[in-house]
């Protein structure tokens, strides 16, 4: 059973999460931001090693963590391609909006597409989302969909900044409403909801008049 353990970061409230089975010592870390230590402690109370960081996209909020999980945990890196070069290039990973200077080193491992990963034996699988950035993506364990900033509560990530694009977000959002069976969704900010509660009630989700537009 996948057992999943969310840590909210300031300054603008990102989620970040830690997802492991029960009974087993590898975990897994989506999206680290800025401060990492609840993540390292959490990580050392429940004797779980990290065997992976994984990025739903670059924007600064949620790669601000990144280089001190790798160093404390030696977990390799994971994010798209479209979105790796932002990890390195503080102008384009936004964290010039709120005067943070935010550049990690290189990832480890880039996709393209979607792909399926295996790390530390919890099969995970990667579903290529672009709307909020071109590299955006969504991760699938079990019963847990981590959406980054493609899938909110009752809304959607902004497709404003640079990478963004309003089409490309109406077909990623029809793609996850098409999901069967459901799934809890863990996203990069706000509340934890469900994807059939997301299908029939998000404005942005299904077949809405939105996708008319």
């Amino acid at each position: 059973m996948l057992e999943v353990e969310k840590i909210v970061t300031v300054p603008i409230d990102q989620n970040a999460y830690i997802f492991y089975e029960k009974g087993r010592d590898t975990a897994v870390v989506v999206d680290p931001s800025f401060n990492v230590e609840p993540a390292l402690r959490f990580l050392k109370e429940q004797e779980l090693k990290c065997k992976g960081i994984l990025l739903t996209h670059g924007h600064f909020d949620h790669i601000a963590g990144v280089d001190a999980l790798r160093q404390s945990t030696g977990a390799a890196v994971y994010i798209h391609k479209n979105d790796a070069d932002m990890l390195t290039a503080p102008a384009r990973n936004m964290g010039t909006l709120i005067h943070r200077d935010v550049q990690v080193a290189p990832a480890e491992h880039t996709f393209s597409g979607d792909a399926d990963l295996s790390l530390g034996g919890l099969p995970i699988r990667v579903l290529e989302t672009p709307g909020h950035t071109k590299g955006s993506v969504c991760y699938m364990a079990e019963n847990a969909l981590f959406t980054g900033d493609t899938l909110f509560q009752l809304s959607i990530g902004r497709t404003d900044l640079p990478t963004g694009d309003s089409a490309a977000m109406k077909k990623s959002l029809l793609r996850l409403s098409k999901i069967q069976g459901e799934y809890t969704i863990y996203p990069g900010h706000g509340r934890s909801t469900s994807l059939q509660y997301e299908i029939t009630n998000n404005p942005y989700l299904g077949d809405k008049k939105w996708f008319l537009s």
